[in-house]
């Protein structure tokens, strides 16, 4: 039968029962029966009976299978011929066996058969629980933290862990399987998964249940970012370096930028001078205030990698000078500025330019 599996039950009738793959259970003869309807019989027997789903039944079902399973039944007599073949699922009329079951309805049903012979001796009613379960396990990923989405992307840090899980109702879940950055697919033991490549990182994973279903296969993209912020701290006016010493200008203010190539900046934090912790950066920071002071600022990242803590120390001055001025007293000394006194003597012979009067002579003696 293609495309199906095949189950066959063998009746040794007035003999030990042998069935293969499943286990039975003895029922009364004539059992109650209440009939929900009537299974047709054709070349496939198809049925869709109510059934349970109560998890102690499933628990004890007997068998695990979807409804591309069939059951074919078979059996023998040691001492007259078999006449026919009957079953019932779940609580309907028996009805002749001619071909395979195919069971259409999920949950916990109850097949029971029995054969009866030609002298009208009829077996001991036999039963198969199955669980049918056509429906493909849920299966999803849950990260140890909540991943940063970008444009569509999603980012984690080198801290985060991946975990998987599968749900299923009705036969459970088998087996879950994954690999990553397309390696080969591998059972998933229950432990988180850490990635270990910086950037982009592929998650595939999937799961069957018991019944053979198996769900689509997810994949779940995430890039790891690893990278730290970089950071720096700006004057509008430059520092300037006196005597060894670094000063600001007064009203200088101080602006704080931070870069991130991946997840991104998250927030900036800053802490000025002796203040006991760090807050938030909302705006450029100004100090003129006297003294010595320290701007100290910090980044991080969507995803929680922290910058390198950027420090700036400088004094602001606000004093300002002091001018003063004093009288020089005439010859003093020293640095004090002198000035030309006008008696002083010089020693170089001075020459006249007027023209020289001749002497007037003596008066003449009477």
């Amino acid at each position: 039968m293609k495309g199906s599996s095949l189950v066959r039950l063998a009746i040794a009738f007035l003999m030990s029962v042998t069935i293969a793959l499943v286990a039975q259970e003895d029922l009364d003869e004539n059992p109650k029966a209440e009939t929900q309807g009537q299974s047709e019989n054709s070349t496939k027997t198809k049925t869709d009976q109510s059934s349970t789903t109560s998890s102690e039944e499933i628990k004890k079902a007997d068998l695990y299978v979807n409804s591309k399973s069939s059951f074919e039944i078979s059996a023998q007599d040691d001492s007259s011929t078999v006449d026919y073949i009957e079953y019932k699922i779940g609580e309907s009329d028996y009805a002749k066996y001619t071909s395979p079951i195919t069971i259409l309805k999920e949950g916990v049903n109850r097949l029971t058969y029995r054969a009866v012979d030609k002298a009208g001796n009829k077996e001991p009613a036999k039963a198969l629980v199955v669980v049918v379960d056509n429906t493909a396990p849920t299966v999803k990923i849950v990260p140890s933290e909540i991943l940063y989405n970008l444009d569509g992307y999603n980012f984690g840090s080198k801290n985060v862990t991946y975990t998987i899980s599968a749900l299923d109702t009705l036969s459970g879940v088998k087996e879950i399987k994954y690999s990553i950055n397309g390696g080969d697919m591998r059972p998933y033991d229950n432990q988180p998964i850490k990635l270990e490549k910086a950037g982009v990182n592929l998650i595939k994973y999937s799961a069957v249940d018991n019944s053979g279903n198996s769900s689509s296969e997810a994949i779940l993209v995430v890039t790891l970012d690893d990278v730290k912020p970089e950071i720096e701290i700006q004057g509008n006016t430059p520092l300037v370096i006196i005597d060894g010493k670094t000063y600001s200008r007064k009203g200088n203010s101080f602006t704080v930028k931070a870069v991130d190539g991946q997840s991104g900046i998250k927030r900036i934090l800053i802490k000025v001078d002796n203040a006991p912790d760090f807050v938030a950066y909302a705006e450029p920071i100004t100090i003129d205030a006297q003294g010595e002071h320290t701007i100290e600022a910090k980044a991080i990242d969507n995803v929680g990698n922290e910058s390198e803590t950027k420090k700036v120390s400088f004094s602001v001055d606000v004093n300002p000078p002091t001018t003063q001025i004093r009288k020089i007293e005439a010859g003093s000394n020293g640095s004090k500025p002198t000035t030309a006194s006008s008696e002083s003597t010089s020693t170089t012979p001075t020459t006249s330019t007027k023209p020289t009067q001749p002497a007037t002579p003596p008066p003449a003696k009477k």
